[in-house]
């Protein structure tokens, strides 16, 4: 027979701390699977037969794309004011794109022209799918804004007739209507007009119930923006890819295809806006100054009619002519200072900043000016985009619009500092064309009087020939206006159904199925703090293990004497031998049985340890050393009248207080009438000559003590013993108490000591501890006559 101690592989002191932080055996775990093998196939069960569910009636959801281009602008110097006019090219912030293709306002106006308001859907025992776009119906409502949210049932009765009914949660009666195609009829607050499109699959619908809905366009909106997915193509590039999923593809294309279009209608109209209101500034304009050019003509022709001179001498012409070249560029500067005044107004305002009309339709060349205008109707444009209107309780909307402020301010200085700079030039225009003037006083009347006409009406005509050129060029820019956004790719459908996907909601349901049961096993072992295995034991300790005994089923402790070929009196015959390694095979012992707390087996272990020692010959004593409880008498059918503490307290001589049991070779010594002072009785001098008595008359003596974990009574009597037996019970003993026990074993405060698994009733992997040094008898009665019990871990008297 091999020894038990040390075993293989045993762990050592020094590298306990490193191993006692493993919580989870695996090998029990598989085994506790294995074993609730049908809680496992259930699990499995259900959740495959959730997941062919899942694939059965789930909704489809079909990924539909589309990309699209956002031209550059061209960079041509011929035909500048058709392909490269500053009127409608503009700056574009490309970064943007992505956010105004998303507005709400533009996804909203999408929605309300493909009439996605109105839906019509076919419900089922378990799904409600759309019919979308085979119903030969459309519905046109005009109260859009008042209507709200409605529902309510829509059935075709022939080609002339369909019926309307209420839908009902409650016990109310249901209302229906009947109405003709093509009337304009009001039902649960919505006014419309249904009309029959086509007539050829009508009896596939006639007498086919359908729910019908409408969702104000604003509502819908939210929901289009949220699953409308808008993204570069790649870093740099002008394309843009959209793509949206959802259970009809047919619709999300038709939506895909309508946002497009309302997206280059947009652009369009965005570029088109600024050279309408180019058009109308001139406009204004030219109205004020086609009158005074009439009244100027008219004054020139009464002049020559009145006087005979109808020709400048040739110094008048000179002068007339540099005159007439300082008066253009005089023009230049009115034009710009009517633009700036216009200007400061408008901003100053402060409403519909985004209607400004730029500096380049009046000819004024002003790159700074020109950016700060483009960036405040950039920003004022994000804002319409956002909410249709302006919200100050908007995050988005008030930096923007704080924003806003500082250009307003920005362009105001901008505006004052060029001010500045005309008004200087129009003093040294003023000074040269006073020069003029001064020169033009020495020529006759009548031609003086000429000049001043001619220049009143070179400045008029000049003027108005500058505006006309302008009006044409905003003319051309707006008839040669094209969208910058083009389809690269139509909407399509990308691939088929991304969801459900059967392969992976099977393999997730396998892995659910299998991995509850599995968690729920680790969490149970997780949240196990008793003690299981030997390993269990090894890795909480590194005390020396030296047997295990089998779980007893019966009321009695005499397990050895009353049943000495069983299973449990094997283990115990085991447990002898493997003593006599740690004790040096010596023929004379004092052994020492404690645990941590009560009812882990300290006295069924003391009564049948004795028991299989008085069996091989020898003369065995068995102490009760747990003056407190003390109870071994009752298994022996002796009293406890006298015992230990009679003797202790010098009441009664060693003779007096041993009892002679029923069987040979083994006495008893009862615990003895419970006194006051237990642990002071055995730190007397006579506890020592008690035990010295005991060794002198007993080959063995089997002392049976109080638990270590609750008083140190068992410390003291330790010192007299020569071995240690510490039991651990199986599902009843405490992790965390092993760990003390360590510390006394550490610290040398218990020596000798060796570790007994006792009660084992649970087998399998996990469970198993190699059955080394537990004898034959053991392995036998362990394997095939002691099972789990009813309770788990039996009954125990102590």
């Amino acid at each position: 027979m091999n020894p038990a101690y040390p075993p293989s592989g045993h762990t050592s002191p020094s590298d306990f701390s490193s191993s006692q932080s493993v919580n989870i055996d695996i090998k029990r775990v598989a085994y506790q699977a294995t074993r609730f093998w049908y809680i496992v196939v259930f699990s499995l069960l259900i959740a495959l037969t959730v997941s062919y569910l899942s694939n059965r009636y789930a909704v489809r959801i079909y990924p539909v794309t589309a990309s699209i281009l956002i031209k550059e602008a061209q960079e041509t110097s011929e035909g500048k004011f058709v392909y490269n006019n500053p009127l409608v090219s503009g700056f574009r912030n490309y970064l943007n794109e992505l956010y105004i293709i998303k507005s709400y306002p533009l996804i909203e106006r999408t929605i309300s022209d493909l009439g996605f308001e109105t839906s019509f859907s076919r419900v089922g025992n378990l799904l409600t799918t759309e019919v979308y776009p085979h119903l030969p119906v459309s519905v046109e409502v005009l109260n859009k804004n008042k209507a709200g949210r409605q529902q309510f049932y829509f059935e075709i009765v022939n080609e002339f007739q369909f019926k309307l009914t209420t839908v009902i949660d409650d016990d109310s009666e249901k209302v229906s209507t009947v109405f003709a195609f093509n009337d304009t009829i009001t039902f649960q607050h919505v006014r419309g007009i249904f009309r029959l499109t086509s007539t050829t699959n009508l009896k596939q619908f006639s007498n086919d119930p359908l729910l019908f809905n409408f969702t104000p366009a604003r509502s819908l909106a939210g929901m289009y923006v949220g699953k409308l997915s808008a993204t570069w193509a790649e870093e740099g590039a002008g394309v843009i890819n959209l793509s949206v999923n959802g259970p009809n593809a047919k619709k999300d294309m038709d939506f895909l295809s309508g946002l497009i279009v309302q997206y280059q209608a947009y652009d369009l109209d965005k570029k088109n806006q600024v050279a309408l209101r180019s058009i109308d500034f001139i406009s204004d304009q030219l109205t004020g100054i086609t009158d005074s050019l009439r009244k100027a003509e008219n004054q020139l022709q009464q002049f020559k009619n009145r006087n005979t001179i109808s020709d400048l001498s040739t110094e008048a012409s000179r002068l007339f002519q540099k005159t007439e070249t300082l008066e253009v560029q005089k023009t230049e500067l009115i034009i710009r200072s009517k633009y700036y005044n216009y200007l400061t107004g408008y901003v100053a305002n402060g409403k519909g900043l985004d209607q400004v009309i730029l500096p380049t339709s009046v000819g004024i060349e002003d790159g700074i000016l020109s950016k700060l205008i483009g960036d405040m109707i950039d920003l004022q444009t994000q804002i319409k985009m956002q909410i249709g209107k302006e919200n100050s309780q908007n995050p988005f909307v008030l930096e923007r619009l704080k924003l806003i402020n500082e250009f307003r301010k920005d362009i105001v200085e901008s505006v004052r500092n060029q001010k500045s700079i005309d008004d200087i030039k129009l003093d040294f225009l003023n000074k040269g064309i006073g020069e003029v003037e001064k020169q033009l006083s020495y020529l006759p009347l009548a031609e003086r009087q000429l000049v001043s006409i001619k220049r009143n009406y070179g400045l008029l005509e000049n003027l108005y020939i500058f505006l006309l050129q302008k009006k044409a060029e905003a003319g051309i820019s707006k008839a040669s206006t094209t969208s910058d956004i083009s389809i690269v790719n139509p909407p399509m459908i990308a691939g088929g159904a991304i969801s459900p996907n059967p392969s992976r909601n099977y393999i997730l349901a396998v892995l659910f199925g299998l991995g509850l049961p599995f968690l729920t096993f680790i969490l149970f072992e997780l949240l196990n703090t008793r003690i299981q295995s030997r390993e269990d034991i090894q890795k909480l300790t590194s005390m020396p293990f030296i047997g295990g005994i089998g779980h007893k089923k019966g009321h009695l402790n005499l397990e050895v004497l009353g049943s000495p070929k069983s299973a449990i009196a094997e283990s115990f015959r085991a447990l002898r031998s493997n003593l006599n390694y740690f004790t040096g095979g010596k023929a004379k012992g004092v052994y020492m049985i404690s645990s941590s707390i009560s009812g882990e087996g300290k006295t069924f272990t003391s009564v049948n340890l004795a028991s299989v020692l008085a069996l091989s010959g020898a003369k065995v004593l068995i102490v009760g050393a747990d003056l407190r409880k003390p109870k071994l008498y009752n298994d022996f059918g002796l009293s406890n009248e006298k015992g230990l503490s009679s003797y202790l307290s010098g009441m009664l001589d060693f003779d007096a207080v041993v009892q002679q049991t029923a069987y040979d070779h083994l006495d008893l010594v009862s615990g003895g009438p419970v006194p006051p002072n237990p642990s002071e009785l055995l730190l007397k001098p006579r506890m020592s000559e008690f035990m010295t008595l005991a060794r002198e008359r007993y080959d063995f003596v089997v002392l049976d003590t109080p638990p270590l974990g609750i008083v140190t009574d068992a410390f003291t009597l330790a010192g007299y013993a020569d071995h240690t037996l510490f039991l651990v019970r199986q599902n009843y003993t405490p992790k965390v108490l092993l760990k003390n026990i360590e510390d006394y074993y550490g610290t040398g405060k218990l020596k000798n000591i060796s570790m007994v698994f006792n009660d084992i009733s649970r087998s399998g992997p996990g469970y198993g501890y190699g059955y080394e040094g537990y004898g034959y008898g053991y392995n036998y009665g362990y394997s095939h006559r002691y099972g789990k019990s009813k309770n788990g871990y039996g009954y125990y008297t102590e």
